[in-house]
């Protein structure tokens, strides 16, 4: 496996290629994830295309444009489009993992064309009105959580109040535990929590995508997932019209742990 930068103005994005197959899997990993999660799906075959998102790894994002020019799809994807161009990718299998689904539902309708499947693992995003999507395209939250990047600490005790009202589900609260235990993790989470919130994916969009070309389309979801919930998906799925696109397996949010890895390799389908 080795690596490649792309750069646009400001904006840098790393990716990953491993194997040199015919058939192509183009990756998105989750927060504070790796590319290493989807190693798994490597064959003989296949041609991975591990995008790493901004704020990870090399990929890197200006911090002073977050709050006033966020990063939008179109922008986004004027890069990511060099990826496939350098690379001499036409028509691919598009995989994404939360908030790496959030891109890739994002960038569906732009490439509905070259598309052989779209296999999406708890995807961030299937919810826009969600309090943590709504919150973040609140100023005053924004504020907030950029004077908490200096300490963490004060954020864990407000969501420990709230987790205590019953405000915060007991997985979330674990969740936010995870990522706010030091400062380095905690500052990742905020920075793409504000400068992502321009990311949406387009319902009609999708719709209209999925059905004058016949894509091959799942998301895969956690029967005990409290990050993202089934919930979710079933309403996003009943909105776009596509409500038997749902699979789920016997996992949480952890689908990356070796003891479900067996389950999302089944589940996937290339």
């Amino acid at each position: 496996m080795y690596s490649n930068l792309i750069r646009e103005g400001n904006v840098t994005l790393e990716y990953y290629i491993e194997g040199s197959g015919q058939n192509t899997l183009v990756c998105f990993h989750g927060h504070g994830r790796k590319v290493e999660d989807f190693l798994f799906l490597a064959k003989k075959d296949r041609k991975l295309i591990l995008i790493v998102l901004p704020h990870h790894g090399k990929s890197q994002f200006p911090i002073e444009r977050i709050e006033n020019q966020p990063l939008k799809i179109e922008e986004f994807n004027s890069i990511f489009t060099k990826v496939l161009e350098k690379e001499a990718i036409n028509h691919f299998h598009f995989i994404g993992f939360s908030q790496g689904g959030r891109f890739v539902l994002s960038l569906l309708p732009l490439y509905e064309n070259r598309l052989k499947s779209v296999q999406v693992i708890s995807p961030d995003g299937m919810d826009p009105m969600s309090f943590y999507n709504r919150t973040s395209r609140m100023r005053l939250a924004r504020l907030l959580f950029q004077k908490w990047e200096g300490s963490p600490k004060s954020f864990i005790r407000i969501a420990k109040f709230a987790f205590r009202l019953g405000l915060i589900r007991p997985k979330v609260f674990a969740f936010i535990e995870l990522f706010a235990g030091n400062k380095e993790q905690f500052q990742r989470a905020s920075r793409t929590w504000r400068g992502f919130r321009n990311i949406k994916p387009d319902f009609p969009a999708i719709t209209a995508s999925l059905n004058s070309n016949k894509i091959y389309f799942k998301v895969i979801m956690g029967k005990y997932d409290q990050v993202i919930r089934t919930q979710q998906a079933v309403l996003f799925l009943n909105e776009i019209g596509f409500p038997e696109a749902l699979i789920e397996i016997e996992c949480g949010h952890d689908f990356f742990k070796e003891g479900n890895l067996f389950r999302l390799n089944q589940a996937i389908k290339i």
